[in-house]
């Protein structure tokens, strides 16, 4: 997963296999519950049950054993437990089926509904494998406590973040509003290091972006989430009242989000009734998703912009668009992501995220490992900031609005 994927799904403050068996801890004894049949999804067979029951043996004769000779001593047995889940998830062997415990369960929520407890800054991990701040949010703790793009997060509550993921960081920035964090900053091209304060409070993320670049508009989307179709209507309208010539549609770094928010954004480029992409699943069969009608943007010349972030539900935007000859897209290969995931909330408000079917464009590509390839591949050192002044993805693109040569003096990719 490329860098830039991995800023966007750890904003500090930002920015779905139900477990098979549950267990009991009593006098450091454990037992499987009665209640959860393990065959319930499967044809029970003599053979395959008793092989099972000795499986279930092996599992409690490893704890056993860990517990009692492990040389830091016994270890926390709800480690142990999240950590069989976790494993047995894993054992599905997709990449995207997960477990999520109740933290990051919370925080994909709050990224979805762009609504976060926090400082408000998004940050990402430089090639030293440091967390570095991409920028604060405008108006956020994090601006008014004077952090800067590019100050290096040296550590959190005097605990060093060298060696941590960019997940773990961002739980531990983030917070309750009303508390605080002391963060160790090393600014860009300063060797000293200095604590910074930070209160934190409640932050509003919005997932669109929109504004006017000379005679067209321009519209990123973060993230395919809850208010994202009114956020994205409600730019069309503008840029429409306001005479634009053409749109601008910004998917860098869009990790996705939910299904319906994608093809309803989708929706707005076509008429009613186009396919937008089709689901293949084992429960339900196959599912082709289809333009509600009533787009606001149906005519409007567009250019799309996509890189190696964009994945699943920018891809189901993307592919309907290209498939369909609707506008051209402009950038790199995007992530490659051609499934669709549930989210199944667990008793411990943890989560399990369940690869329940596939999808494929509306020419039927299946995109997993391959990705959108651009009409226009373009590739530019990335010292600039995604969707502001001097970005030169952005300039290409009124290039092309306008019929112009689109890429004369980018470095082309090869």
């Amino acid at each position: 997963m490329s860098k830039s994927t991995l800023a966007l799904i750890a904003a500090i403050g930002l920015v779905a296999v139900i477990s098979a068996f549950s267990v009991g801890v009593l006098s450091g004894l454990a037992v499987a519950d009665p209640k959860v049949d393990v065959f319930a999804a499967i044809t029970p067979q003599p053979e395959l049950q008793q092989d099972i029951e000795g499986r279930f043996d092996v599992f409690w004769e490893a704890w056993e054993q860990l517990q009692n000779n492990y040389y830091k001593g016994p270890l926390d047995p709800r480690d142990l437990v999240d950590g069989a889940t976790r494993g047995m998830v894993r054992a599905s062997g997709d990449d995207y089926t997960e477990w999520v415990d109740a933290t990051g369960a919370r925080m994909s929520r709050e990224r979805l509904e762009g609504e976060f407890e926090g400082i408000g800054a998004n940050v990402d991990l430089n090639d030293d494998g440091v967390i570095r701040i991409v920028r604060p949010l405008p108006e956020s703790p994090a601006e008014e406590a004077s952090l800067q793009r590019n100050d290096l997060i040296i550590a959190v509550d005097g605990v060093p973040t060298k060696g941590k993921s960019l997940e773990a960081v961002v739980r531990t920035v983030r917070g309750p509003a009303g508390t605080t964090v002391v963060l160790t900053i090393q600014r860009e091209n300063e060797t000293r290091t200095r604590d910074v304060t930070v209160t934190r409070r409640k932050i509003e993320v919005p997932s669109v972006i929109a504004k006017s670049v000379d005679e067209f508009g321009y519209v990123r989307l973060t993230n395919f989430g809850v208010k994202t179709t009114d956020e994205f209507r409600e730019s069309l309208h503008n840029f429409s009242s306001q005479g634009a010539e053409g749109l601008i549609l910004d998917l860098r770094n869009n990790p996705g989000g939910l299904l319906v928010t994608a093809v309803d954004v989708a929706s707005e480029f076509f008429p009613k009734g186009t396919l937008i992409a089709s689901q293949r699943s084992r429960t339900e069969g196959d599912i082709a998703f289809d333009s509600s009608g009533g787009g606001s943007a149906v005519d409007l010349p567009l250019v799309v912009l996509i890189n190696s972030g964009s994945a699943s539900a920018s891809e189901i935007v993307a592919g309907a668009i290209k498939d369909h000859g609707r506008g051209q897209l402009l950038g790199e290969t995007t992530f490659g992501k051609g499934s669709v995931q549930v989210p199944f909330d667990l008793s411990d408000k943890s989560v399990v995220r369940v690869t329940v079917a596939i999808w494929e464009t509306p020419g039927g590509a299946h995109l997993a490992g391959e990705g959108i390839e651009p009409d226009f591949e373009i590739e530019v050192e990335p010292d600039y900031e995604l969707g502001q002044e001097g970005d030169p993805y952005i300039d290409a693109a009124k290039r092309v609005l306008r019929g112009q040569d689109c890429c004369d003096d980018l470095e082309l990719a090869a």
